[in-house]
């Protein structure tokens, strides 16, 4: 990319345009539509085919939360993942280790600052009864609520920690293996894709997740450069 400022002022202005015209009514008709359950209905006949025990709608739905629930399990191990990396020999795979576990614990981190500063409503009502679009037409930010630099599960949106973390992830592979940039990157998409129609989050929550965990990871790989923490032997 030419001019990587513009595709960021790019991704600011779809957040904001999607924020004041696209979130509310997107995800009403999400909610409207039932689109969980048509997804969920895909995912059992899709699951049928497999040897996996998902013989009601309940089953297929226990697998796919833990299809679709991936991205805090990398960031639960972001720490084991980097130490391994630090711990092998010179390689493209230690620098692709270093570089995840890293992004994945920045990201995080970031993602959690974010969520405290912007404190916003959820499209759906989770915890505590916490205030949502779909349940009284909650909607917008309320700034710093809950104890500080840490997300608040009541009014904790935006960004999305799950798009966030997919991208952190997948885009190290992307840039360590050239060949496998498209689909990582259609990968940490999908994720988003789910948040969105499941209504677990807005389309400018998942958006901003994703300029959260490419800026963190573009950062940490650009930090790495010039280090050479593990240039593959000549």
């Amino acid at each position: 990319m030419n001019h990587p400022s513009k595709n960021w002022l790019i991704l600011l202005g779809l957040i904001v345009v999607a924020y004041l015209f696209i979130d509310r009514p997107l995800c009403q008709f999400i909610y409207d539509q039932g689109c969980s359950q048509y997804l969920e209905k895909f995912l059992h006949n899709l699951l049928a085919w497999l040897p996996m025990n998902t013989n009601t709608l309940g089953e297929s739905h226990r697998w796919m939360v833990q299809i679709i629930d991936w991205p805090p399990l990398m960031a639960g191990l972001s720490p084991f993942i980097l130490l391994v990396g630090i711990m092998l020999s010179p390689s493209r795979m230690k620098t692709l280790l270093i570089l995840m576990g890293i992004s994945i614990l920045l990201t995080f981190v970031i993602k959690n600052d974010l969520k405290w500063i912007f404190s916003r409503d959820w499209p759906m009502t989770w915890v505590n009864n916490n205030p949502s679009w779909i349940s009284n037409h909650a909607y917008g930010f309320h700034w710093f609520q809950g104890k500080i630099f840490q997300a608040n599960d009541t009014a904790g949106s935006f960004p999305s920690g799950h798009t966030a973390i997919a991208f952190a992830s997948l885009l190290p592979i992307g840039l360590l293996f050239p060949k496998t940039l498209s689909y990582c990157l259609a990968l940490a998409t999908l994720e988003g894709l789910f948040m969105i129609f499941f209504d677990y989050h807005f389309l400018s929550d998942v958006l901003a997740g994703a300029g959260v965990g490419i800026v963190c990871t573009l950062a940490v790989n650009t930090i790495m450069q010039p280090s050479k923490i593990a240039s593959p032997p000549a």
